[in-house]
């Protein structure tokens, strides 16, 4: 699951809270550069008591018009996944696991047209993919919640805690299911932490962005004389 689908899941708050996720990306040339490490911690109890957590990182570069994101990956991991790609094995189809580590590429025009790729680097392709199967590749189709981590226009609807303080503005949504809570940079303009728990204690989701380096060349300079191919490239 990459941070675009994580993201979904967790602004399900808001939809608990009925805010509306406005996907207008009115501002984007004039947005910061960004480079972040975008991590993820979420913690469940079951019914049979059992605590379970998972934890995972992605990786996002974000210049106007323009979004990479990529699962942070041990070396091990990432050797498994490049040898599966070079012996051909990454369908959709057969093997979601592949999926995972694909880096996706998402771009929008000034007429406001987005287009999504998936990065198959060992087989040097890029697989655009259609509006239909988004959510196969882990997009969750909203092009504001995923270039500012949380689409702005939400924030208007939610109570500020105080004054921002060392370029960070709080705010704080509840309802009987549960509290809602954003950090927003109001330099960088993203969400810092957006933090989602339950009423019952029983349930946390938190989303953490930090600044990274800047990469030396932009990873998607390097696929734009990729071979180009379209989802059904991936089915089985």
């Amino acid at each position: 699951m990459t941070v675009f689908t994580t993201l979904k899941t967790l602004l399900a708050a808001t939809a608990l809270v009925a805010l509306p996720l406005v996907a207008s990306a009115a501002g984007d040339s004039a947005a910061p550069d960004q480079n972040l490490r975008i991590t993820h911690h979420v913690m469940t109890i079951g019914k049979d008591g059992v605590q379970r957590d998972s934890r995972y990182s992605d990786l996002m570069y974000r210049r106007a018009g323009a979004l990479w994101v990529e699962r942070e990956l041990p070396p091990s991991l990432r050797e498994d996944h490049d040898h599966e790609a070079r012996e051909g094995k990454v369908h959709i189809g057969h093997a979601h696991a592949d999926n995972t580590a694909a880096p996706l590429w998402v771009r929008r025009d000034d007429a406001g047209k987005v287009q999504v790729g998936m990065v198959l680097r060992q087989q040097r392709k890029l697989i655009e993919i259609d509006a239909a199967n988004y959510g196969n590749v882990g997009y969750s189709g909203s092009w504001a919640n995923s270039y500012w981590l949380v689409d702005p226009a939400s924030l208007t609807r939610m109570k500020d805690l105080g004054a921002a303080g060392k370029g960070v503005q709080r705010y704080e949504l509840q309802q009987s299911q549960g509290t809602l809570r954003i950090e927003w940079d109001t330099v960088g303009r993203y969400a810092r932490k957006i933090e989602q728990r339950n009423a019952r204690g029983t349930s946390i989701n938190v989303m953490t962005a930090s600044v990274i380096p800047a990469p030396k060349t932009l990873p998607w300079k390097t696929v734009e004389a990729y071979e180009r191919g379209d989802y059904s490239d991936l089915l089985d």
